[in-house]
């Protein structure tokens, strides 16, 4: 018996078994399972039906999700996210329009969660055991994932190589991911791998991979790029855009037609493309990431910091400013981008045919 000491377990050790394919133990605690990326059980998963999760348990995962009522058009994200990320404003804007734009989709389980954080993000689109699998790269966001009640599984994992077998997947979503990777293709292509084959017996078409990303024009549709752009001075706007590319880790802004050419090589066919965050918008979001962004040294930036988080008055701060920029920001939550137009942020459905 091999005893992989390679585990990450989260929260508690409840029942201790040993992988049928390498031998490795592994604990199960309720539907957390979360493995360490050089972890021999994560890497026999390909070939196991097994291992955790159990490709028997993801082939029963087959209901349509529409995120049930979660989705109604009255549905305020804006509120919802703004009391998530009060103490960063802008990232509950932007997040704001993200989810309304994509809680348009359906959403076919088993659903696989790339790049999943600590959850907040799909917990609130799609609620309480929502998803089935969600991964990430980064332990302690992992963690916070499987305490966040969203997911029945959890794991830690690299989307360039992941953790389970061919065609598993009806679905995988990724939510402002793909750009922080320098090199997106290998993840493209596994994304295709894992995603269903299309059966044209039965009538069942291919897995979908569903991800929002900052578009192709990001950069210039900045405030601050253009208003340095609007005096002359090319060299400080692009200046601008870098810095801003380097807060936010931005590696690549993809056109959707570059995004069909990397689907492709995953065998998957751009099935739509929308642009979301129109210019009005991103100025705005820009403008109070000034104010507001986080790491910002500010008095904004005192006032919420994490250290004081234990005092009174920053929740009484968070539902005011939770009230207040819900009402004042209402015009630009609910601003589309106009027909024919770009916007800051792309919304791409690719389908796998192969």
């Amino acid at each position: 018996m091999v005893v992989c000491s390679e585990h990450l377990f989260y929260p508690a050790i409840i029942i201790t078994q040993s992988c049928p394919s390498c031998q490795a133990l592994y604990t199960k605690q309720n539907v957390k399972f979360i493995p360490n990326l050089s972890c021999r059980l994560a890497l026999c998963a390909r070939s196991s039906t097994d291992c955790w999760p159990p490709r028997a348990w993801l082939s029963k995962q087959t209901a349509s999700v529409r995120i049930s009522a979660r989705t109604e058009p009255m549905r305020d994200f804006l509120t919802e996210l703004l009391a998530a990320y009060w103490f960063a404003p802008p990232v509950a804007l932007w997040r704001a329009v993200e989810l309304r734009t994509a809680a348009e989709e359906t959403y076919h389980r088993p659903l696989l969660d790339l790049g999943c954080g600590d959850g907040l993000i799909a917990g609130v689109l799609f609620g309480a055991d929502g998803v089935d699998v969600g991964l990430d790269p980064w332990r302690e966001q992992v963690q916070k994932a499987a305490c966040s009640g969203t997911y029945r599984w959890v794991q830690h994992g690299d989307g360039r190589s992941l953790p389970y077998a061919d065609g598993v997947f009806a679905t995988v979503f990724s939510n402002s991911v793909l750009e922080h990777i320098p090199d997106v293709a290998p993840v493209v292509r596994e994304v295709g791998r894992v995603l269903q084959s299309p059966d044209p017996a039965g009538g069942q078409p291919g897995g979908r991979f569903i991800f929002t990303v900052p578009s192709d024009v990001f950069r210039r549709l900045l405030y601050f790029y253009q208003a340095w752009l609007a005096t002359g001075n090319r060299a400080r706007a692009n200046g601008y855009a870098a810095e801003v590319d380097a807060r936010l880790s931005h590696y690549h802004y993809h056109t959707p037609q570059e995004w069909a050419d990397l689907l492709a090589e995953g065998g998957m066919v751009l099935e739509k493309s929308r642009y979301y965050i129109p210019e009005p918008v991103e100025h705005l979001w820009d403008r109070m990431n000034v104010r507001f962004g986080i790491g910002r040294r500010s008095l904004w930036g005192l006032l919420a910091s994490p250290r004081l988080r234990g005092l009174r008055y920053q929740r009484l701060l968070a539902r005011w400013l939770t009230a207040r920029l819900s009402r004042a920001w209402r015009p630009y939550y609910e601003m589309e981008v106009p027909p024919g137009q770009v916007g800051g942020g792309l919304l791409v459905v690719g389908r796998k045919v192969r």
